[in-house]
């Protein structure tokens, strides 16, 4: 089967431009407009997923979506049709970039866990070489696994700025996201869970779901309360 079963320009509606040529269409900026093809199990999920996006972040619809592409070189999701990469948004001339995660965390915070409710993985600020995108695709069960130093970044990064729970100083920025699910992550998430009411273990299904939307919700109605 093709990886190349459908394309997109756009999405719900909005242009999908590539950002990642030479100047003057250089990331961050608007980038130029391009087809882009992929699997249609992505353009399905991408459609979905920023439909309701759009709807329950607080900033309204964007005049455009900023991408690094979809099928890329070699065997991995990229060059299989099933991976997409998220650089920003525009919102005529305002924007937000990927790269913008220390200026405004929980926003960040937000589409990352809302990602993560449509993808099962999503690589994000704190993975390496992704600190300017978010990758998502289709790998693993969606539920969070500890082994995992993608899903555990998230989480601790969700405890910490989202739930206001004491994480330590280890990690790059001295606070306590460093991507290993040791002990002091386990007692933090512990205290978290009790302190928003959440009995299910995320390791389940229904558990991370649960979680993800309560992270969602906080974080999208912090950013709603700054602005």
């Amino acid at each position: 089967m093709s990886a190349k079963e459908t394309s997109f320009k756009e999405l719900v509606g909005v242009p999908v431009h590539y950002d990642r040529l030479n100047p003057p269409n250089q990331y961050g900026s608007k980038g130029q407009a391009r087809t882009f093809q992929c699997r249609n199990q992505l353009r399905s999920t991408l459609e979905q997923c920023f439909s309701e996006l759009f709807n329950i972040w607080g900033r309204g619809v964007p005049s455009i979506i900023l991408t690094a592409g979809t099928i890329g070189d070699g065997g991995g999701d990229h060059g299989r049709g099933y991976a997409f990469d998220l650089d920003g948004f525009y919102w005529g001339e305002k924007k937000f970039m990927m790269l913008e995660y220390p200026k405004d965390r929980p926003f960040y915070l937000g589409i990352n866990a809302h990602l993560f409710l449509y993808f099962s993985q999503v690589l994000s600020y704190h993975y390496p070489n992704h600190a300017d995108h978010f990758h998502v695709d289709f790998n693993f069960t969606s539920s969070f696994r500890p082994q995992s130093n993608a899903q555990t970044f998230f989480l601790q990064a969700c405890l910490r700025y989202l739930l206001n729970t004491d994480m330590g100083k280890t990690g790059q920025e001295k606070d306590g996201v460093d991507g290993i699910f040791g002990s002091d992550t386990e007692q933090a998430l512990r205290t978290a869970l009790k302190k928003i009411g959440l009995a299910d273990k995320l390791t389940t299904a229904p558990g991370w779901k649960k979680f993800l939307k309560i992270c969602r919700e906080e974080a999208f109605a912090a950013g709603m309360a700054v602005s």
